[in-house]
């Protein structure tokens, strides 16, 4: 895994962003857990999510509701 600072010194400080992964390896070997342990190894935060799960949830919160009169 390589990072590059494109920001020279402080530049960048405060600066809030997100990044999403998706890995997949030419052999079918799964190297998810691998790039995950480099990540925590250098200080970065990593949540894993389930797709499934968040569009549910989206798919949930975007239904109508109708009340009764």
């Amino acid at each position: 895994m390589k990072e590059k600072e494109r920001l020279g010194g402080r530049t960048g400080k405060k600066l809030h962003f997100g990044v999403v992964i998706t890995l997949k390896e030419i052999n079918g070997v799964n190297r998810i857990d691998e790039f995950i342990r480099q990540c925590i190894l250098k200080g970065w935060l990593v949540n894993r999510i389930n797709v499934e799960n968040q569009i549910d949830v989206y798919n949930q919160a975007e239904a109508d509701v109708e009340f009764e009169k």
